[in-house]
């Protein structure tokens, strides 16, 4: 009779240990991703299980090897610059490691006209978790997790699923990429494999978000997501780029970043500021984390409405784009013209648990759904939709280009836009 009480206990502690966190996470390891492409150049990047070369050939549409590049051995982030490409010109490239074909995908330069169409995808907040990770360092669930055996989100697989159906020029993310920490233990759940589709053929950019900032202060987003290098702060937490007629300034504006409020001296408050009255591209877009006003939890944001919104405002920014609150929300007119309010557009709704919103007269939509949202300019037309789900249609919005006193206003501000905003309207 002892004996088999023993017995059983023995393998009832025997069972309770397979789900005890006794191991390390499972090494982070991910599919070939495209990042930072321009009119030349494009990082095909990798992350590898074990330390390893890789090489990448690029091939034109015919086939024809365009170009080999090679990175060092023995490592495991793998960031292959690949150069000497045409603008608006689409490729093939292919991933070899060890001799064999590891990965494929396509990628497509940026465009050198204003005339070519541009189409990219926005969202926020994606990074809602299975409950398995969280014990992935259990015997039980280590080497299925590992060999990716697990499911993940279905709000954000779903969403990654209707991104890469899409085949947007490029992705934005608006921040809070993974949750809680921002730790590499959940990128790969939370965020490559759901998106390796859409990531294997077109660049992702993103904001932090605060979620992005609570264990290393961003370095392991940043490690991940090879951004282009802002020059006013010589790293990767305010950059802009341009595809196109579009230009996007990406902003880190959360008070850790720069150790204060939104204002003068805080690095994001200085590098738009710096940016605003040179960038040229007739559709300019900043986007950051933090909403300027919601419905939501974040409610208006002070420092942001007082700082940032004349400025953006002044400077006839076409739209302002934020995560945070989990939710899609839009504040600001449409109608042709500007000078009147900025578009603002909260787009948190990429996975995470929802947030409810509340009436407020200011705000032209209030969805509180899972969406993602898609972005069209086309002339001087900019076409915004928020699609849920399913497939269904949140919103659409048409955004113009200044037109008449707002655009004598931009031409004194900043001519070489205004120049490129006639020679739009002139078709």
């Amino acid at each position: 009779m002892i004996a088999r009480l023993v017995r059983r206990l023995l393998w009832v502690v025997g069972f309770g240990c397979l789900w005890l966190p006794l191991l390390d996470d499972p090494p982070l390891a991910t599919d070939a991703y495209v990042q930072d492409v321009t009119q030349d150049a494009a990082t095909v990047a990798m992350i590898t299980a074990q330390p390893a070369q890789i090489r990448c050939v690029v091939h034109d549409r015919d086939g024809k090897v365009v170009t080999e590049v090679s990175g060092p051995p023995e490592r495991r982030r793998h960031a292959l610059r690949v150069t000497g490409l045409h603008s608006g010109t689409d490729y093939r490239y292919v991933v070899t490691r060890d001799g064999g074909k590891v990965a494929e995908g396509r990628l497509r330069t940026a465009p050198a006209t204003d005339q070519a169409p541009v189409q990219f995808a926005f969202l926020g907040d994606s990074g809602g978790l299975p409950w398995w990770v969280w014990m992935q360092k259990s015997p039980a669930l280590h080497l299925p997790a590992r060999w990716d055996w697990l499911g993940t989100s279905h709000a954000v697989t779903r969403i990654g699923e209707r991104i890469a159906a899409a085949k947007p020029d490029f992705v934005l993310h608006l921040g809070d990429i993974v949750y809680p920490w921002g730790r590499n233990a959940q990128y790969s759940a939370g965020f490559f494999r759901p998106f390796a589709a859409a990531m294997r053929n077109a660049p992702f950019y993103a904001v932090l978000g605060n979620h992005d900032l609570m264990d290393t202060g961003g370095l392991q987003a940043l490690a991940n997501l090879h951004l282009p290098r802002g020059e006013l702060t010589g790293d990767e937490r305010c950059y802009s780029f341009a595809w196109g007629a579009v230009r996007i300034i990406a902003l880190d504006c959360d008070p850790d970043h720069g150790g204060g409020r939104y204002e003068p001296g805080h690095p994001a408050f200085d590098y738009l500021q710096a940016q605003l009255p040179v960038c040229s591209e007739p559709w300019v877009i900043v986007a950051s984390h933090f909403p300027i006003r919601s419905a939501s939890r974040a409610r208006n944001n002070a420092d942001l409405m007082k700082s940032m919104l004349p400025v953006l405002k002044q400077y006839q920014v076409s739209v302002y784009l934020s995560g945070h609150d989990h939710c899609y929300q839009r504040f600001g007119p449409s109608a042709e013209g500007g000078g009147g309010e900025v578009p603002l557009i909260v787009s948190g709704g990429g996975g995470k648990s929802l947030y409810e919103v509340r009436p407020d007269k200011a705000a032209a939509v209030l969805q509180s759904q899972y969406h993602w949202c898609s972005a069209a300019a086309q002339g001087d037309v900019l076409t915004v939709r928020s699609h849920g789900l399913d497939g269904d249609l949140l919103d659409t919005v048409e955004l113009r280009l200044p037109a008449g006193e707002a655009l004598e206003e931009l031409r004194r501000l900043n001519p070489a836009r205004a120049t490129r905003v006639d020679g739009l309207r002139v078709r």
